[in-house]
């Protein structure tokens, strides 16, 4: 890591100003900022006290030290943990603030460390645990600002979750606000956070609108494991895993289309005829009205559907266009039943 990063990294950490450091230096204040941009460099005879200032040593602050791979990394990880565990948190603590030091170019590392010092806090008994809680923050602070994707993502969520555990929902929302991570799970702690304000309504919304996207997904995914399971010749394993989607997607309220479009990819597999026709003979009357659990489900007592008849329909359309068009369906086309299930649903 460059020597202005260096600078400008610990200088933060330690909640000093760039005019704080040229006061204790002796130097100017734009001097101090020309470090931190890399226009220019500290004189050697300042090295030794801007390390003192700064809480590191001569070979760090000049980028000396290897960069850490992944054993030391390790290493380090399972002497924080020995030294915590036997000898205490404060031992521990001071370790791992030493080797932060030693390679403060490793946000990797950091991350780590940090959220293990923190979980510990909980963990074991620990004398005046908010002296450490501080720098464990301040630590979070810089690292929601790292160039390290993970590292900040998770130091994001620590920070929006300490804010909201402390009532500073203003704070908390800032955040949620200004992250663009999309590892960052913001549906979620915004609900979270609406859940703390007492707005439930507004809450309860989400967590719906999320279950219903969940059960979408959960849809795709197990039609795929299906798929897979039917091209490996394991037809009882996709029969399995129909019959349990079908219980899952009945759990949750879902529609009877929902329920049984696994069941159907099965069946259309394996050129069932007479079950892919009485599967789509259900699932068309759960499209056009004939199943509405969703509407009564105390899972979804906030969620508009107004619009869900027509989407419905809409669906229902599509699923008579495929079946009539898509080749997978074509051995259905000679069955007894056929002509007789089209013209019931509208296809002339």
């Amino acid at each position: 890591m460059p020597i202005a990063n260096i600078i400008r990294e610990r200088r933060r950490e330690l909640g000093l100003t760039q005019e704080q450091v040229a006061r204790s230096l002796g130097v100017s204040a734009p001097a101090v900022n020309k470090w931190e941009r890399g226009a220019s460099y500290p004189d050697i005879t300042i090295i030794p006290p801007l390390a003192r200032l700064l809480q590191t040593d001569a070979n760090t602050l000049l980028s000396f030290e290897a960069d850490l791979d992944e054993e030391t990394n390790l290493a380090i990880q399972r002497e924080v943990d020995r030294l915590v565990r036997e000898e205490g948190y404060a031992e521990g603590f001071a370790y791992a603030q030493e080797q932060l030091r030693l390679y403060p170019a490793s946000d990797e590392l950091a991350i780590v460390l940090t959220q293990y010092l923190d979980g510990a806090l909980t963990l074991f008994q620990v004398e005046d645990p908010d002296r450490y809680r501080s720098a464990l923050d301040k630590a979070y602070e810089r690292l929601s600002q790292s160039a390290l994707p993970e590292a900040r993502e998770q130091a994001c969520g620590m920070l929006i979750a300490r804010a909201m555990q402390d009532g500073r929902y203003e704070d908390a929302q800032h955040l949620l606000d200004t992250i663009h991570q999309p590892q960052i799970d913001k549906e979620e702690r915004q609900a979270i956070l609406l859940m703390r304000q007492g707005r439930d309504e507004e809450a309860a919304r989400r967590w719906e609108a999320r279950l219903i996207r969940i059960s979408a997904d959960l849809m795709g995914a197990i039609n795929s494991i299906i798929e897979i399971a039917l091209r490996a010749g394991r037809v009882d394993d996709a029969r399995a895993c129909a019959l349990r989607a079908q219980a899952t997607f009945e759990a949750l309220d879902q529609p009877g289309w929902m329920r049984l479009a696994p069941s159907l990819t099965a069946a259309v597999a394996r050129q069932d005829a007479d079950e892919t026709l009485d599967l789509l003979e259900q699932m068309m009357a759960s499209l056009h009205g004939g199943d509405t659990g969703v509407l009564k489900s105390p899972l979804y007592r906030y969620s508009d559907f107004n619009d869900l008849a027509q989407l419905t329909s809409q669906m229902g359309a599509v699923m008579l266009a495929g079946v009539q068009a898509d080749e997978d369906y074509a051995f259905l086309r000679e069955a007894p039943g056929y002509g007789a299930f089209l013209k019931k649903w509208g296809v002339r």
